[in-house]
């Protein structure tokens, strides 16, 4: 059952097995494992429950239905944009689709057993029905950027995406109206349902009230749309999962007054920033038809090589989005904006060493505090250039970098010549893969979660979301929370 607001009323109290805070990938898998051994879970989702016919492929009506803050959420200093999502669904409601595994290097590095582990992949990929793109559904901007890769002889190929049926529409950020993708409120949330479930949205999970070394119960503020407080529910549970996201989940430990005798939840948040540049070509390219997001670049992303920590995709925006990321007004913008058919968009993204930390602001809000490292800016920096080469090497005609103060080439030589260095602050960078903010590790010193996935310091408290992962994993998170998920909730079964 899924219940709203108009289902609650002020002291509403709720029993059940397990609560899992967030119906993202991670809440969503553990829930659909925990339903089906039989145990009876409540899953408490901040956002709304959308369905295929509410996805208006509208930015401005979606944004603020998909997005925390409207999509607006910002480091303290403004200089990086953070998205993560809401909903039922989490943030498979307005990602991409691209699916990729955890990296070899690091089950090693994470001290994570492969052969656990992979099994679980497996039956992930085959639950979301995850396969490669083929080459005809490859639109036009992913075709232009692989031109480019393949005659600058760079490593590249098509990415797995999990999506069934796409019409092609290009509206996956804003929700897929068409049904076509295989995620969390597709898969995950109809076997929950199916084995007695229940998701309560549209409550905000306040804080855990904690006795001794147990969560005795959770505290949940119920909210309208307009995020009015209109009463209080709280929830008891034999056992909590927090799939709440690597900013939300620290939060809601924070506010609990948690047991963190090291001081590290919050702490060593990774992003993934990314950037842009823009080729402008003489037809039209239309990146907002089609797939986004198909084909990648891997000649520069190295588990063994600090200096190689940049994987290179695709961008598209659509034209709020495209708006605000063109400097200028008036004139100016009008006639950059007239470029937006033409354009094609490489985004760099960063399997970043810097790392920063999660707090709420005295009075509500998140400080987000996160500065880039100079041998991190160096990274973004170099997968700047190799954009741009590429873009060239595909026929580009000009490329843009925008920024405070947009940068226009005509060539690669006139590039050169100015010696562009990325700065934080100085260009928009966007994060859409927060993580590690509450780590797993065997060192009770060093890390805040087991390598099970509970909390240290509390019997019955257990993480499944992207807060787990010890460091960045250079790769699309969606596919190794979702299979977290899973492995938090069998070790909750067997234990």
């Amino acid at each position: 059952m899924i219940y709203n607001s108009n289902n609650y009323h002020d002291g509403m109290k709720i029993e059940c097995d397990i609560c899992i805070i967030g119906s993202g990938a991670g809440g969503s898998a553990a829930a659909s494992t925990l339903s089906a051994a039989g145990l009876k879970v409540a899953v408490v989702e901040y956002g709304a429950f959308l369905m295929p016919k509410d996805f208006t492929q509208r930015e401005e009506q979606m944004f603020s239905k998909l997005f925390f803050q409207s999509g607006g959420r910002k480091t303290n200093d403004f200089s990086i944009r953070v998205l993560h999502g809401h909903g039922v669904g989490g943030s498979t409601l307005h990602n991409i689709n691209l699916c990729k595994r955890l990296p070899d290097e690091l089950y090693t590095h994470w001290k994570l057993n492969k052969e656990i582990l992979n099994p679980l992949f497996d039956a992930t990929e085959k639950d979301l029905n995850v396969k490669l793109i083929d080459e005809e559904s490859i639109n036009r901007n992913n075709a232009l950027f692989k031109i480019g890769v393949n005659k600058l002889g760079l490593a590249g190929g098509p990415l797995s995406h999990n999506r069934t049926g796409c019409l092609g529409s290009g509206f996956c950020e804003l929700g897929c109206k068409y049904n076509a993708k295989e995620n969390a409120l597709k898969v995950y949330v109809p076997k929950l349902i199916k084995n007695n479930g229940s998701i309560y949205t549209n409550l905000k999970a306040e804080k855990f009230i904690i006795k001794k070394k147990n969560i005795n119960k959770l505290i949940c503020k119920i909210t309208s749309t307009a995020d009015e407080v209109k009463g209080e529910v709280q929830i008891r549970a034999n056992k909590f999962i927090s799939s709440a996201g690597a900013i939300e989940t620290p939060l809601l430990l924070k506010r609990s007054n948690i047991v963190d005798p090291f001081d590290l939840v919050g702490s060593k948040l990774h992003l993934h920033p990314g950037v842009v540049a823009s080729g402008v070509f003489k037809e039209k390219v239309e990146s907002w038809d089609g797939i986004p997001q198909s084909y990648e670049c891997t000649e520069f992303l190295s588990f063994q090589n600090p200096l190689k920590r940049i994987w290179l995709i695709t961008g598209s925006a659509h034209p709020i989005g495209t708006a605000s990321l063109l400097p200028g007004m008036g004139k100016e913008h009008q006639l950059l904006m007239k470029k937006y058919p033409y354009l094609c968009t490489i985004t760099p993204m960063l399997h970043d060493y810097s790392s920063g930390s999660v707090s709420e602001k005295i009075g509500g809000g998140v400080n987000i505090n996160y500065k880039l490292t100079q041998e991190d800016l160096v990274q973004l920096t170099m997968g700047i250039n190799k954009s741009v080469e590429i873009l060239f090497a595909a026929g580009a005609v000009e490329v843009l970098i925008p920024g405070r103060k947009l940068i226009r080439v005509r060539s690669l030589s006139e590039y050169k010549k100015i010696n562009f260095q990325v700065k934080q602050g100085e260009m928009e960078i966007v994060s859409v893969h927060p993580m590690s903010s509450v780590w797993m590790g065997d060192d009770v010193k060093s890390s805040c979660v087991d390598l099970r996935g509970k909390y240290h310091h509390l019997d019955n408290l257990f993480i499944a979301d992207t807060s787990l992962f010890p460091t960045s994993i250079g790769v699309p998170p969606q596919l190794s929370a979702y299979t977290f998920g899973h492995f938090v909730a069998e070790n909750i079964i067997s234990s």
